[in-house]
C-alpha cells in the first residue's frame, strides 16, 4: 500500500492522466501503452484500497476477540480452558449468551464426559470435569461446560478412526478443536432448543456400552481400586462397537467370533489370533471377498523374520513348504541359487514369496478378504490342533477361524453359490474368488471387562494393555448430585 500512496489523479482538457510514483512505474507499468497504464493503475489503486478495508475489518475483528478473551478470563478466574480460542470465538459469536440453560443437556453431557475422564485417557479432560464440578452455577461455569463439551465432541467424532492409539496406547489423546461444521452444528441446537437430542445422537446404542456405563457410574462415589478404572476405560473402548445386528464380531482377548444376521447369532466359531509382538489390530471393515483354494503371498515382515532364516540353513525348504520363490518381474527362482544369508538382518530382499495353494498352505482352503492397510484378513488353517489350546494368540496378526468351512458356506450362499458348486471348486484346487454382495462389516476390538446381563465378565488382558491405567482424582460425590 505503501508503493500506491504517491498516485495523484491529474484532469487535462484532453486525456485524464495519472501520475505514478517512480517505483510502482519501474516495477509494474514500464513497457505499456499510456491507456494501459492508466488502467493498470487504477486497478492497482483498487485493490490498495480492498486490501486496506480488509486489514481494517481484520483488526476490528482482532480487537474484538481480545476484548471477549479478557472477559472469558476474568469470569473463569483461575480455572484453565482446554480449548481457549474457539471457546472464547463461541461466547463472543453469541454475544455471551449462556449456552446450557437445557440441564437435561447438561446431565446428559457431564455422564458421558465423567465416564470418559474416568478411564484414564486424558489427564486434562479429567482436570477440567472437576472444574466443572467446583464451579458454581453462572457465566463461569457455563463457559468450563462448553470448553469441555468442545473436547468431548473432538473425541467422540474422532475416537473410532484413533482407537488403536487413544484407548490402547494411554497418554496419547490430546484435546484439539472440532471442526467448525460441528461446532456450528452444536450451536445452532443450542439455539433451536435441540441441545439435548443433539448430546443424545452423541452416545452409542450398544447395548453393552450402556449396561457398563450404568455399573461404572454406579461405583463412582466408592472409585478406589483397579477393576472401576479398568471397567472405565473398556466403556470408551466399547463405544467404538455397533449394536450386535449385523456383521462378524471378534473380541480379540475371547478368542472368538460372532457372526450376525439381522440381530441373530448365523454362527460362533474359536479363532486364533495375533501373537504378543505381532498384535491383531483393533480394526473396523468389511468383508470383499472369499478366495477358495487362496495361495498366500507372504508379507514382507514374516519372510524376513520367518522364512528367509530358515531358508539360509536349508534351501530345500521352500519345496517342502510349496513356497514359489519370485524375482521383480514376477519369474520363478530356484531358491538353491539365492545366497539368504546375506539377508538374514535386512528388512527386505529382491524376492516375494508366495505358497501354493492347498490343504496345507498357511491360509488353509479358504480366506476372507477385506480391505486393511496392515494387510489383516481372516482366514482358515491346515493347524486344527492349535484350537484345542487356552491360549490362542499364536499367530502373526491375522485371524484364524475354525469353523472357516462353515462361515464360508454361509457367505458363499450369500453371494449365490449352492454347496455342490462349493464342492466341486474346492476340488479342482483351483484359486477362485467370489465377490460378497451382502454387507457384512467387520469388527475386531479388544475388551476386557463388560457388563452383560448385570454381572460384571472379565477376560484375560492377553496383550498386557490394562496393566497401567491412570487413576485421577474426580469429586464423584458432587458429579452425583448433578446427575
Amino acid at each position: 500500500m505503501m508503493a500506491f500512496s504517491g498516485i495523484v489523479l491529474a484532469e487535462t482538457p484532453r486525456v485524464v492522466q495519472i501520475a505514478v510514483s517512480p517505483a510502482v512505474q519501474d516495477a509494474i507499468l514500464p513497457q505499456l501503452s499510456f491507456a494501459a497504464q492508466q488502467a493498470r493503475a487504477a486497478e492497482l489503486v483498487k485493490q490498495a484500497d480492498y486490501a486496506l478495508a480488509q486489514e481494517q475489518i481484520r483488526q476490528e475483528q482482532a480487537r474484538k476477540f481480545a476484548e471477549a478473551e479478557t472477559r472469558v478470563n476474568q469470569e473463569i478466574g483461575n480455572n484453565a480452558l482446554l480449548l481457549s480460542q474457539a471457546t472464547t470465538k463461541i461466547y463472543l459469536d453469541n454475544q455471551f449468551a449462556t449456552m446450557w440453560n437445557d440441564k437435561v443437556a447438561e446431565k446428559a453431557f457431564l455422564k458421558e464426559y465423567a465416564l470418559f475422564a474416568a478411564s484414564g485417557v486424558s489427564s486434562k479432560s479429567a482436570q477440567a470435569l472437576q472444574q466443572i464440578l467446583n464451579q458454581p452455577e453462572g457465566l463461569a461455569k457455563d463457559i468450563l461446560l462448553t470448553d469441555g463439551f468442545l473436547d468431548y465432541l473432538y473425541y467422540n467424532k474422532n475416537v473410532f478412526k484413533n482407537a488403536n492409539n487413544w484407548l490402547y496406547n494411554l497418554g496419547s489423546y490430546s484435546p484439539k478443536v472440532p471442526s467448525s461444521d460441528q461446532i456450528e452444528q452444536w450451536v445452532e441446537a443450542v439455539r433451536d432448543g435441540s441441545s439435548g437430542q443433539f448430546i443424545t445422537n452423541l452416545i452409542p446404542r450398544n447395548h453393552l456400552y450402556h449396561d457398563t456405563a450404568q455399573r461404572v457410574l454406579s461405583l463412582a462415589d466408592g472409585a478406589s481400586n483397579g477393576s472401576f478404572y479398568k471397567l472405565a476405560l473398556n466403556t470408551q473402548r466399547l463405544r467404538i462397537i455397533p449394536s450386535f445386528n449385523n456383521g462378524i464380531f471378534v473380541n480379540i482377548p475371547s478368542y472368538q467370533l460372532y457372526y450376525f444376521r439381522d440381530g441373530a447369532l448365523v454362527l460362533q466359531s474359536k479363532v486364533i489370533v495375533g501373537r504378543a509382538d505381532r498384535k491383531t489390530p483393533v480394526m473396523y471393515s468389511k468383508l470383499s471377498n472369499v478366495v477358495v483354494n487362496p495361495p498366500w503371498n507372504v508379507p514382507t515382515s514374516i519372510m524376513t523374520k520367518d522364512i528367509v532364516p530358515k531358508l539360509a540353513r536349508d534351501p530345500s525348504y521352500a519345496d517342502r513348504a510349496s513356497f514359489d520363490i519370485l524375482d521383480g518381474n514376477g519369474n520363478k527362482i530356484n531358491p538353491h541359487s539365492v545366497n539368504w544369508s546375506q539377508y538374514l538382518n535386512a528388512k527386505s530382499t529382491p524376492y516375494r514369496i508366495r505358497q501354493q495353494a492347498g490343504d496345507d498352505s498357511a491360509l488353509g482352503r479358504y480366506k476372507f478378504n477385506m480391505p486393511s492397510s496392515d494387510a489383516i484378513y481372516l482366514h482358515d488353517t491346515p493347524n486344527r490342533g492349535l484350537f484345542g489350546k487356552k491360549d490362542r494368540a499364536l499367530s502373526s496378526g491375522c485371524v484364524r477361524v475354525e469353523k472357516s468351512d462353515e462361515l464360508a458356506t454361509i457367505l458363499l450362499k450369500e453371494a449365490g453359490w449352492s454347496v455342490d458348486r462349493k464342492n466341486r471348486v474346492l476340488g479342482s484346487k483351483k484359486t477362485t474368488s467370489a465377490q460378497i454382495s451382502s454387507d457384512n462389516p467387520v469388527y475386531l476390538y479388544y475388551v476386557t471387562a463388560w457388563v452383560e446381563g448385570g454381572k460384571v465378565r472379565t477376560l484375560p488382558d492377553i496383550y498386557n494393555l490394562d496393566a497401567k491405567i491412570p487413576q485421577y482424582s474426580i469429586s464423584w460425590g458432587k458429579l452425583k448430585s448433578l446427575i
